[in-house]
């Protein structure tokens, strides 16, 4: 017989299984029958024939059994019959079976949804065609900037020479392009994003409308600008044309008006397109590259360079490549000298340092996982002692052993699928907190959903976790003795020092794996409690900030100028506002603009290395220092005599001016920065490059003097006394007063503009105390509920000492003892545990040690404490037995 022609055999068998029974049943009786009819005539009375019949068939139902073993279905008929038996076990014991269902929902969903994220973020390739072939470049001067952006000039010769590059594309991501558009109430802000020709070409994903952008239109059609839009065409984001042009497709060819300017509309991308380096964009526009062609830009750097391999040609071939381009560009630049390039796969740049988050997290929620086996295998140890009769009736019945075993990890399957669909729900939600906690410091998050391959993962994690906790109670219980357990005169089935031992064992093991995530998450509240008490050089506290961008059509200059003069004073005039002032990056949130700062008076003016030093340059409007808290040590700050017509003017961090100006005052002296010199007024105190401290030497430029030299879009600083929401706006409707179609963007306080910087800290810290303190709840539930069966077994010992005169005290003391004990064990346990920790978290802490002492003196303490409080209700209950009733049981 061939396997299809069998398999189709047992298909038809149990879909006529029913009719099937029943002619076996009337066949059985018809063979008995006659057997009893050919007994009778040999003399035998009605029901000895009967008797002999049976004999004869070899028994009814065990004739009825072989019967259906050869039809090939047995296996499936007994699992059927062994899972509605499963669930009329557990209806008959509603709690347990909801308690159970609701501590799997927890580990499945949680481990389903962080592995969502790992596998969106890690695991997934880029969602572009040959994703592999994807790679990034970056310029850089030695160890100092490693991962710079790309000059105008490289680009275009990167472009041109280097032949391992099928295609390349340059995007200004500088900092956030965006865009006003609308008007009146109406008027919104959206991302756009300033590409070369060929960046459709190197993602591969062409307009679903339209067409993409061509090489002429990276020539602008004004004065050239080093990052300037070119042709005023754009290229839309589905969502954006859905909005804005009811997705007709007559949009192609037809105006579209940004900050005041028409664009024609050339494409339209597909549904879902986002960019691997910035992510959602609703519209790209030319990025104008004629500045290219001008040999001096060659150390002006502004852009991000993505390209595609051709096919067979590794990146090291194409390090290589780049490697002797670079040289002869070395040459060929006088201002270009000194630098280097480097090719990085696109997938481990897009995701960064974000892989050990995700890692922490993952190996967090899978402690939870097993955890919460460890929790249920418990149960179902206690559960399984308070059946051991029934099992034992079952096994003197003529089950077997391994019958017993598949019978109760039945039970353990159906719990762990009731777990995984309620998980599902757990695990939905908790997609959508993870997305939104890592919004901005973990890329690809908003992709997370439940698609085919996470129902997969959620059954393959509910079918693995009920063999986990199934399969001790289940070894457990086909060892029971049935002669014992039913004359009552052994404790192996009910209370045994075995199943005291495992259930206790288990206890240690939850202790355990709590300590170690309590460990993970206290460290990472301890480095985020030492980057608050950072002194950045700023006070956060009290100040709102947001960004106002100003279109280059309708504001030139001079006009920029005027309005953040206009603007700053606006502002200072609102009820409550102390000061208010621009600035180009805000404090604390990473480098800008660091240019070279040469020394051209002082000591050091003919040093060409000490007199010479990078340098973070800001421009700044209004009252910037004060609105930002940072102190005027020496000097003065801006104000009306610095404007267009007056000499350069700057204003210098006291590092700079100790570095670059050592034993002289500053104030007075010269400096030269982006190519043009400037006399010092004034210096001010320090303030942090990032979220972490770090210090730079900084120098400041008033906005008059610099706005000609590009459009500056200052983040504007308010600090004020009293309700920032009501400050927020005030300045809203002081700036549709100036201009209705200026958009306030990001408006924040300047403590949550800081703390982006660690909202890859924070995220990881977040999630790791979330499941901390679900595995410190289990393991006090999971004490709590082997010391509360303890109890209720040793009532009659309780009952004897009690009688002979011991109090309650001693009782209490007893039960709590016996709690602590396991209690300490896990924790010694899990200090191994947090050692191991350590070496992953050492990559996220900050100031503190992986295995800070106060952290893990804290953690014992609090698992103790709680440990505590859960013994002690059994404890408790321990001596409020009667001694006459117990002991009369």
């Amino acid at each position: 017989m061939s396997v299809l022609t069998d398999l189709a055999e047992r298909l038809r068998a149990l879909i006529f299984r029913r009719r099937d029974e029943r002619e076996m049943q009337e066949e059985l009786e018809f063979h008995a029958e006659m057997e009893t009819a050919k007994q009778q005539r040999s003399g035998l009375d009605e029901a000895e024939a009967r008797r002999r019949s049976m004999i004869s068939l070899g028994g009814m139902e065990r004739t009825k059994e072989e019967i259906r073993d050869a039809r090939g279905t047995r296996l499936f008929e007994d699992t059927v019959g062994d899972a509605l038996f499963a669930i009329r076990a557990l209806a008959r014991r509603p709690g347990f079976a909801i308690v159970a269902i609701l501590t799997l929902a927890i580990g499945i969903g949680g481990t389903t949804a962080v592995f969502s994220a790992v596998n969106a973020v890690l695991l997934e390739p880029l969602p572009y065609q040959q994703p592999g072939q994807l790679v990034r470049l970056y310029m850089g001067y030695g160890t100092e900037i490693p991962h710079g952006f790309v000059t105008p000039v490289h680009f275009l010769d990167y472009r041109a020479g280097m032949s391992s590059f099928q295609s390349a594309a340059a995007i200004l991501t500088y900092s956030e392009t965006g865009a006003d558009i609308g008007t009146g109430d109406a008027v919104r802000r959206i991302r756009i994003l300033k590409t070369s020709a060929d960046y459709f070409d190197v993602l591969r994903v062409q307009p679903a409308l339209g067409h993409a952008f061509q090489r002429a239109d990276e020539n602008g059609p004004g004065p050239v600008e080093d990052v300037g839009i070119g042709t005023p065409t754009v290229v839309l984001s589905r969502e954006l044309w859905q909005s804005q042009f009811a997705s007709s497709p007559s949009a192609i060819g037809r105006e579209f008006w940004m900050n005041g300017r028409a664009y024609t509309v050339a494409g339209v991308m597909p549904a879902g397109f986002t960019d691997p380096v910035a992510g959602r964009i609703d519209a790209w526009v030319p990025l104008d590259l004629r500045a290219g062609s001008i040999p001096s830009n060659a150390d002006n750097h502004y852009l991000t360079i993505l390209a595609r391999l051709r096919p067979g040609v590794s990146i090291q071939a194409a390090q290589a490549e780049l490697d002797v381009l670079h040289a002869s560009l070395d040459a060929r630049y006088e201002r270009g000298k000194n630098q280097h390039a480097k090719l990085y796969p696109l997938k481990d740049d897009v995701v960064g340092s974000s892989s050990v988050a995700l890692e922490i997290m993952l190996g967090a929620v899978g402690l939870v996982l097993a955890l919460v086996c460890v929790n249920i295998a418990n149960l179902l140890l206690v559960r399984g002692s308070e059946r051991a009769r029934e099992l034992a009736l079952r096994s003197a019945l003529g089950a077997g052993r391994r019958r017993l075993v598949r019978q109760m990890l039945m039970e353990s399957l159906v719990l762990a699928l009731a777990g995984d669909v309620a998980g599902l729900i757990v695990a939905r939600l908790a997609m959508s907190a993870i997305a939104s906690l890592g919004a901005g410091s973990i890329p690809r998050l908003g992709t997370l959903h439940l698609d085919p391959l996470m129902l997969g993962f959620s059954l393959l994690i509910a079918s693995v976790s009920a063999v986990a906790f199934g399969l001790a109670p289940a070894l457990r219980a086909a060892r029971i003795e049935p002669g014992d357990v039913l004359r009552e005169q052994s404790r192996s089935a009910t209370g045994g020092i075995t199943a005291r031992k495992l259930r206790e064992s288990l206890v240690v093991a939850q202790v355990a794996l709590a300590f170690v995530l309590l460990v993970g998450a206290g460290v990472l509240i301890a480095s985020l409690q030492r980057l608050k008490q950072l002194d950045l050089g700023i006070q956060t506290a009290g100040a709102l900030v947001f960004e106002v961008h100003l279109p280059d059509l309708r504001y030139d200059s001079t006009a920029r100028a005027r309005f953040y003069d206009t603007y700053a004073a606006a502002l200072a005039a609102i009820p409550g506002v102390r000061a208010a002032g621009g600035i180009s990056r805000l404090p604390a949130t990473g480098p800008y603009h660091q240019w070279g700062a040469q020394a051209l008076t002082g000591p050091l003016a003919n040093d060409e290395h000490r007199g010479n030093i990078g340098a973070q340059n800001r421009v700044i409007s209004g009252e910037y220092f004060k609105a930002a808290g940072i102190p005027l040590i020496d000097g003065r700050s801006f104000d009306a005599r610095d404007d267009a017509s007056a000499p350069s003017r700057a204003v210098v961090s006291k590092a700079l001016a100790d570095k670059l100006y050592p034993g002289i005052r500053a104030v007075g002296q010269s400096l030269r920065t982006g190519g043009i010199s400037s006399e010092i007024i004034g210096v001010v105190g320090d303030v942090a490059v990032d979220a972490e401290g770090r210090q730079d030497t900084y120098i400041y430029h008033w906005h008059t003097q610099w706005a000609g030299d590009r459009n500056w879009a200052l983040a504007q600083v308010v600090r004020a006394d009293g309700d920032l929401d009501a400050i927020r706006e005030a300045a809203r409707r002081a700036l549709a007063a100036m201009d209705p179609l200026l958009v306030m963007f990001k408006p924040m306080t300047l403590g949550e503009a800081v703390g982006r910087g660690e909202a890859q800290r924070a995220f990881t810290m977040k999630l790791l105390a979330a499941f901390a303190l679900v595995a410190l709840a289990l393991s006090a539930l999971g004490l709590f509920g082997v010391l509360s069966y303890g109890v209720r077994l040793r009532r009659r010992e309780f009952s004897i000492r009690m009688a002979l005169g011991a109090d309650g005290g001693t009782v209490r003391r007893m039960v709590l003892r016996q709690g602590l004990t396991m209690t300490g064990i896990g924790t010694v346990a899990g200090l191994a545990g947090a050692v191991a920790l350590s070496r992953v978290m050492s990559a996220l802490v900050f100031q503190v040690s992986p295995l800070e002492p106060v952290v893990l003196a804290g953690v014992a303490a609090l698992i103790i404490v709680v440990s505590g409080v859960a013994a002690y209700l059994p404890a408790w209950r321990a001596t409020t037995v009667n001694p006459r009733s117990a002991l009369q049981e």
